[in-house]
């Protein structure tokens, strides 16, 4: 069951880590989130989003691959995604298509995350 948790690991890793790749393609955020940009400081602040994407993701994927650190990744994981998660029903206004892919894309996420730490879990006690 450890290898069926690690590839949730790695899956979950991935859909984090993709999203960094726009800190350094600052013009296809627009694209990804259906927003527009205003200004310098709103794109700042989404790039760095992203750079913190790439941190959250990396620890999840560095920890399928050592076998380290799973509980530490799980949390993390869990804690980046249920809070755009509650974010997102939270929200006033209208929420686009595009956000709306985003917090599906994160629901699969994290019952891909709880399904393999689960099932981790039960087999190693």
């Amino acid at each position: 069951m450890e290898t069926i948790f690690r590839i949730c690991l790695m899956i979950v890793g991935l859909i984090n880590f993709i999203p960094s790749i726009l800190a350094v393609l600052p013009n296809k955020i627009s694209q990804s989130y259906g927003i527009e940009i205003p200004d310098a400081n709103y794109e700042l602040l989404l790039r760095h989003r992203a750079v913190l994407f790439g941190i959250v993701g990396g620890l999840i994927i560095y920890s399928a691959i050592s076998k380290k650190y799973y509980t530490l990744s799980v949390t993390i994981g869990l804690i980046s995604m249920v809070s755009f998660l509650i974010l997102f029903k939270l929200g006033n206004g209208a929420i686009n298509a595009e956000l709306e892919k985003v917090m599906n894309i994160d629901l699969v996420g994290i019952v891909i995350l709880l399904v393999g730490y689960g099932l981790y879990k039960l087999t190693t006690k």
